[in-house]
Parts: C-alpha cells; structure tokens; sequence
C-alpha cells in the first residue's frame, strides 16, 4: 500500500511478551486476585441484577412458559416512575459560597451612608478624607468587584455545564432516563465523570464528545499493523484504513475537541471493594474499578498495546456474565477484561487485563482530579442499612410477589373458562368417527346423519350436555394484587390502568401518597445531579484554557488567571431542585395564585425573581429572563400609559398625573380616549 513502507527497524507498537520483574509482576497479579475475589463476593447481587432485568423486559419468570397469560405492571411501572422523575435536561445553577467578605465593614447601611457622606463631604472642602471611611469605603469597593468576578464564573459555569451536555456523543437525556431507569431495574446505576483530551480515543463505549478522534485512532493502529509486518496485502484492514482516509481527506474541517464526558456503565460493570460499606460515596472502599469488555484491536487502538493472546479470553456472547475459554483454543472473536482502577489508597489510577502480565497504563495521578477522588457518581432509590450486602433492593424484586401472583391469577382464569367450553358426553362406542367429526366440525344450520342414531331415538338418550364447573370471581381477583402494589412500591391501579370501583377519594389520597414518593426520589436524582454538576465544574475549572472557554461562552466570560482550586472553593455548581423531573403544574401555579397577592404587597420584592418563579411554573425554561428584563425600566402598562397622556406637569391635582398618586395616569385625558370619528387615512393622487 502506497505510504505505507514495512521494515524490520523498531515497531510502532510493542508487542513483545511483557517482561515483568518480581515485585511489579506479584503486585499485578495480586490486584487481578483482588478484582476477582470482590466480584465473587458480590457475584449474588450481580446475578439477581440480570435475572431482573430478563423478569422487567418480560414480566414473568424464567420457569413460566412464555404460552402463558403474561401481564408485564412491572414495566409500565418503570416506565411510569422514569417518566415522572427524570423528564428534561436538568438546570445547573453556579453560585457563590456564602462568607463573609466584608473585613471593616459591619453591613450596616447607615454606617456605610455616614462614610460616604464624611468623604463627599472632605472633597467639596478639599481637605484631606478621614483615613477609617476611605478604608471602610475600599473595603466595600473591593468586595463588590470579588462578588462581581464570581458572578460573572459562575454564569460562565453554567453556559459550560449546559454546553458539554449538549454535545455527548450519546443524547445526555436519553442516556440519564436509561439511568434511572437501570436503578429502578437494578437497584443501583452509575455516572462516570471522564475528560476527553485533543485527539485521545476513550476505553469507555459512551463517554465521547463527537469528533473524529476515534477514526484517527483506527487509522493509526491498522496503519502501525502494516508497518509492523502485522498484516498481509490482502487484508481486509487495508482496505478499511483505505476508505476512512480517503473520507477524512474529503472533509474541509477536522473537528478535534476537549472537555468532560458522561459515561454511564452497566450496574454489573463497576466493581466494587468487597471492604465498602455503603455505595453511596463508597464509604469503606479502598478501589473501585470499572470492567470494560475490549478485543485486541480495541485495546490496541485505545492504549497502543498489542497483549497478542497472552490473556483470559472471555465469549462474547455474554461479556459481562461468562466463563473463561480454554487458552489452547484462541478464538479471533475472544475479547478481554480490561479494568480501570481507582486506587484511594496510593491515590493512583491505572489500567490492566486479566490474565495479561503488565500494565496497559501505569499508575499515576488520575487524569480527572476530583475532591471526592471517585468520578463515579451512585443513584439508588431503595437503600437499606444491610450489613451483608450493599446493593439496595430494586422495584423489580419488591413487586416481583405480586407480578407472579397476577399472571398466575389470569392464567388461571383462562384455564378455567377453556374447561368451561362446551362438551358432550355419549355412552362409550356409540358413535363411529365418522359421527364425531360431524358433530365436532357441522357448519351452521347443518341437518346430520348419525349412524348410531336408531329411528325413533331421541337425541337427547345419545349425547348430553356436560356442565361446567362456575367461575367465581373471587377466586380469580387481582384488587389485591394492586393493593399490595400500591403499599410496596406506591403505584395505584389507576396508574397502571382502570380502576376497579375505587372511589375518587381512594384515588386522590393513593396519587398524594405517590407524589410523596416520587419527590423523595426526585430529591436523590437532585442530590446526584448536584454533586455530579460540582464535581464537573472543579473538573472544567481544572483542565479547561481560557482560550476554548471564550469560544464556548463568548468574550465576554470570566476565567480564572490564579489558582483554579482556589475558585473551586469560591464557586460551586448545584442541579436546580426538580428542574430534572416532570412538573405538576396544575398543583404549582394554583400554590403560586394563592401565594401571588400577598407577595404583591411585600416591599423590596424583586420583579425579576417574581417573573422567574411564573415561567417556572409555566415550564418556560427557555426563555432568558436576563434578556427580558433591564433594571430601572417602567412595566409595559406604565410606558403605554404615559405614551397615551403626553401631558405637562401643571401641579393642578385636577390635571397633572403626577399629583394625583398611583393611578394618576389612569385618570388622566379621559376625554381623549372617548370613541368619536375616526380621520380619514390620506389617499394618495393618481
């Protein structure tokens, strides 16, 4: 292939067997050990995790037949409890820590009135200012400018924060609905914080900004196979290397980008230190570590290291949940366990495969530096105190009782009415074949002859009608079954369908005790947004130039020239409360109706805050109040009446507006605005 020359001089990739020396090669088996007894030691909870996630998507048991009458209320109550707790991008609000920045100053205003006063005073004198007001004057100066700046960091936080989530790879909303939706199948779900740097190819499957890193990173390890004597002229890589840099030759603009990413892996995919006490921070945990499922190509573009085969093969038909392939048998499809390790402890990151000597990164500092030090960040809704097991109950476990006991109850009265059908019973060799088909089988209207019929005989003597056996309802009712629903995991059968003779009352106090429910866990998918949001701004505050800064939020943003770590500390990023989950609005506008009139009459109520509040409630987040809104301009009706009454101030209470109180734009000109004939429009001349 042209430009692309094989030589015998040193490789591009190194792939010679790792030569590890006695303590590096103990402490790499020892973490494989280590990974592997914790993934034992909570292989139960990861077992039930797919066993629910089968039972969600089907609404039966393994052991039930699929012929069977099957009513799957689980999944239309996940996708019900999805819908109400995440149904929006969620909004990031930066804001200042408080503290106290005044040094000289007490906050009293009549003190500030007095320093300023004595300072006017002492320049209109030209005498010389008493030096405690300049100092105290200073004091408020300079701490107006610091709150300024932070102001101004943090809406630039915000147009970043909301930028990058925009620009995943995989739709961000989609992505966080499947997320509550894992932890409502699972039990527990994850968000992983990555950065993705100029030109680098992630491990990860979704934690990508869109642009043509990973095309490069193929294009660079097919391109190092060939030089490298990896593959012959004929392989089938040459002519995919072919087509993708003939497609990026075609391109005007290459587009390569930096900034955080959102992965979000599988609950069986984090692993956790079997010493961890509680998932939520992992409090306890020494390690946790990410298991990614990766060929050799993949490991080789990702980390430029070919491992060969000098690994633990795993099918790929389950890559999460299998059994290791004999080493003798090497299968081309084979993939392998690739780990990202956190470890807290020597405060490291680092990257190795199971069965595979060595490294694929060494440990170092992680390259995304977080105060908590973990980037992965725990949703759960169930949890429980539990000594023996960490992993919280899922919804699909607590209604799994009910989901068998409905499905038995329907099948049940299925069978029961298809042994209710008609039937005829007839003394045994009566009738010949030929007779039951034509019984079994007549059309409408049908006149038959049966040959064990005698002439004379009733047909009554022959056959007779068997009874069946009388459905009793009460048998077969699943009331119940949605009572225990409701009491377990708080959904009504009015939310899972009609109901069945519950009264308005009944319904009306189940869906209050539902909406209580639903903002409990509303309030922990906040509580993780928040920490995630944080944690994402210390990240950009970290690793972002203020050059990429100005391009995403405008020339007009701030960005730190001094210690970042110390703005971290300054600025702090939080999930605005429900902004993520679907609004009652019908509730929230008749709270703010009520509440409207005596906020009306407060003094020193913001209308901008006021105005805020409605298109909240209105759902209208869209809508810029900043640019709606310019500080000391009068309200719309006030500039329509003063351009309706272009009258001059006379001092008379009688005629001048402006003497007659609040309503003295009302009343003036009444006479003006008195129907009468209208002019003509002037007609042009033709």
């Amino acid at each position: 292939m042209e430009n692309i020359e094989s030589s015998d001089a040193a490789q591009v990739i190194d792939r010679s067997e790792p030569e590890t020396d006695g303590s590096r090669l103990a402490l790499i088996k020892r973490w494989i050990e280590d990974i592997n007894a914790s993934k034992n030691h909570h292989g139960r909870a990861f077992d039930k995790m797919r066993d629910n996630m089968s039972y969600a998507k089907t609404g039966k048991s393994k052991d039930w037949d699929d012929d069977n009458y099957t009513v799957n209320i689980i999944q239309r109550h996940i996708n019900q409890s999805v819908a109400s707790l995440y149904a929006k991008n969620p909004r990031a609000v930066a804001k200042r820590r408080p503290r106290l920045h005044y040094k000289i100053w007490d906050g009293n205003q009549e003190s500030l009135m007095g320093a300023s006063q004595a300072v006017l005073a002492a320049s209109q004198e030209r005498r010389q200012a008493d030096p405690l007001a300049m100092a105290l004057l200073g004091d408020v100066q300079e701490a107006h400018q610091q709150k300024r700046m932070l102001d101004k960091l943090a809406k630039t936080l915000e147009i970043l924060f909301h930028y990058y989530i925009d620009e995943q790879q995989t739709n961000f909303k989609r992505s966080m609905k499947q997320l509550v939706r894992r932890a409502k199948v699972c039990g527990v779900s994850y968000v992983k914080l990555g950065f993705q740097r100029l030109m680098e190819k992630r491990p990860e499957i979704a934690a990508q900004i869109a642009d043509v890193a990973n095309q490069i990173s193929r294009i660079e390890a097919i391109t190092a196979d060939y030089a490298d004597g990896e593959i012959d002229d004929d392989d089938p890589k040459l002519e995919e290397l072919r087509i993708m840099m003939e497609e990026l030759q075609t391109k005007e603009l290459m587009i390569a980008r930096e900034g955080p990413v959102f992965d979000f892996p599988r609950s069986t995919e984090i692993i956790v230190d079997k010493k961890c006490r509680h998932l939520n921070g992992f409090a306890g945990a020494g390690w946790i570590a990410h298991e990614m499922a990766m060929s050799s190509d993949e490991i080789k573009e990702t980390y430029e290291v070919d491992i060969g085969s000098s690994f633990t093969q795993y099918k790929t038909d389950n890559r999460t949940n299998k059994k290791p392939q004999p080493e003798e048998k090497e299968d081309s499809n084979s993939t392998a366990l690739v780990w990202e390790v956190w470890d807290k402890d020597t405060g490291t990151c680092f990257t190795i495969v199971d069965g595979y000597n060595d490294y694929l990164k060494e440990p170092a500092t992680p390259d995304v530096q977080l105060e908590r030090f973990w980037p992965v960040f725990t949703l759960a809704f169930n949890d429980i105190e539990d000594e023996e097991d960490i992993y919280p109950i899922s919804d699909v476990d607590l209604m799994r009782s009910m989901q068998d006991e409905y499905n038995r109850s329907r099948e049940g009265l299925r069978e029961h009415r298809r042994a209710n059908r008609p039937k005829y019973a007839v003394p045994k060799g009566r009738l010949e074949d030929e007779d039951k088909a034509k019984l079994e089988n007549h059309p409408a209207n049908a006149v038959i002859e049966l040959n064990a019929l005698a002439a004379g005989e009733s047909i009554d003597k022959l056959i007779q009608a068997m009874r069946g056996a009388p459905i009793d309802p009460a048998l077969y009712e699943t009331n119940s079954v949605f009572e225990d629903v409701l009491r377990v995991v708080g959904s009504q059968e009015a939310n899972l369908g009609g109901t069945s003779g519950a009264t308005a009352t009944e319904s009306s106090i189940a869906e209050n005790s539902r909406g209580a429910s639903v903002a409990s866990n509303v309030d922990d998918l906040d509580d993780m947004l928040s920490e995630l949001s944080g944690s994402c701004g210390q990240l950009m505050l970290l690793e972002l130039d203020e050059e990429t800064v100005k391009k995403i939020a405008g020339p007009g943003s701030v960005w730190p020239e001094f210690s970042r770590e110390e703005i971290a500390e300054e600025v702090f990023l939080k999930i605005r409360a429900g902004s993520s989950g679907r609004p009652n609005k019908a509730a929230e506008l008749a709270n703010l109706e009520r509440a409207a009139p005596t906020i009306l009459q407060i003094p020193g109520v913001s209308p901008v805050w006021f105005a805020k509040q409605v298109l909240e409630r209105l759902d209208e987040a869209g809508i810029d109040i900043d640019e709606a809104i310019v500080e000391g301009m009068p309200s719309m009706i006030a500039m329509n009446q003063a351009a309706g009454n272009p009258q001059p101030a006379t001092g008379d209470p009688a005629s001048d507006p402006a003497q007659q109180g609040a309503n003295g734009a009302s009343n003036a000109s009444q006479a003006r605005r008195q129907p009468g004939p209208q002019a003509a429009y002037p007609t042009s001349a033709n």
